[in-house]
């Protein structure tokens, strides 16, 4: 069965174009030292420019090439890990992941309970408005009344006429 090897970008997200690599690039791309990588390149295995005191650079699809046949003559060979994928780093995104959801879920639940408090809130305040008005009414009607007394009660009453003094004395 032949096994697909891809040349890994964990810190980039690009498709990869006319860019080339220099031989550090390229072992740490692969997982291959760059004395192996060297020694390829010398050997004729794999093809790059430069070299007599320039930097090697190597073309992607050359470096995928190559690091299939490799990988086909070297089964054992173990492949280096970047910190960014070492076995703890998903379980830490997985927890990581689980907090936000978390803590999202939090911040709905608060802003549901914002949204019934408000609404509680508004209707308690219409409440209190329509209390208000029907006391101001209740004040005006009670207003009307004592002024509707008031103007009953001014009606002239004819009081008894005094008398004097001598008039109460004589009888």
């Amino acid at each position: 069965m032949k096994q697909m090897f891809f040349i890994r970008q964990p810190h980039k997200k690009q498709v990869l174009h006319a860019m080339k690599y220099t031989l550090g690039q390229a072992a740490k791309e692969t997982g291959v030292s760059k004395p192996t990588l060297s020694r390829a390149v010398k050997r004729g295995d794999l093809s790059a420019e430069g070299g007599g005191g320039k930097p090697y650079k190597i073309d992607p699809s050359e470096l995928g090439r190559w690091l299939t046949s490799y990988r086909e003559r070297n089964p054992e060979t173990t492949v280096t890990t970047t910190q960014s994928e070492t076995p703890e780093t998903p379980n830490v995104n997985k927890e990581l992941e689980a907090e936000i959801e978390a803590l999202r879920e939090q911040v709905e639940r608060g802003e549901a309970e914002r949204m019934r408090e408000r609404t509680q809130l508004e209707a308690h305040i219409d409440d209190l408005r329509g209390r208000v008005e029907r006391a101001e009414r209740k004040e005006d009607q009670l207003m009307a009344q004592l002024t509707d007394q008031r103007e009953a009660k001014s009606e002239p009453v004819e009081l008894p006429k005094k008398r004097g003094f001598f008039a109460r004395l004589t009888g």
